[in-house]
């Protein structure tokens, strides 16, 4: 995979994103057990490294958003940098988690803890299946671990790797809301 980070951050060697696409990777091999083209939403795309990584994967349907338009631009090129065209492979928008309706498969968000803390709601609302949570200081890990699990997710996979976290949330019978169309495509 090709990144080039422009203004954007990450080129894919921080501890918190080589996680999150291991779990990525994890993620789309439990979804295609349940269905042939797992849709996948990445928040706080940034380079669009997880999105890429999820498309070449074989994810359906996938979406990157961010809030930072720089962000967007850079994402679109590294989407280029890989053969892939936005306009038929990952639709990349200008916005947050709360501009996306609709449910994902496979929801990854590699963000700072506090922020993570400030879109449970919102980041669990939106994952019909899975949820990776990635970009998580030793310090704030049990608190966000914790936070998710009292969104009706249920934690599959935790990892730690030089000072940074990363889990795999799968939604749980008891808390599964029912699927809804993309509101935003």
């Amino acid at each position: 995979m090709i990144v080039d980070p422009g203004p954007a951050f990450g080129a894919g060697n921080h501890p918190a994103t080589v996680m999150a696409l291991q779990l990525v990777e994890v993620a789309l091999d439990r979804s295609f057990a349940e269905t042939q083209f797992p849709s996948m939403l990445d928040v706080g795309t940034g380079t669009g490294i997880l999105a890429v990584a999820g498309k070449r994967l074989g994810a359906g349907f996938t979406v990157g958003v961010d809030v930072d338009s720089a962000a967007i631009y850079t994402a679109r090129r590294n989407l280029k940098l890989n053969g892939l065209k936005s306009e038929n492979s990952v639709e990349l928008l200008i916005g947050g988690a709360e501009s996306i309706g609709g449910t994902f498969n496979v929801v990854s968000a590699n963000l700072v803890a506090p922020v993570l803390l400030k879109l449970r709601k919102e980041l669990a609302d939106l994952a019909e299946r899975f949820l990776i949570l990635s970009g998580i200081a030793d310090a704030m890990a049990k608190d966000v671990l914790e936070s998710y699990d009292s969104e009706g997710l249920d934690l599959l996979a935790h990892m730690h790797y030089e000072g940074w976290n990363a889990a795999l949330f799968a939604r749980n019978k008891s808390g599964q809301s029912p699927p809804r169309r993309c509101g935003a495509c």
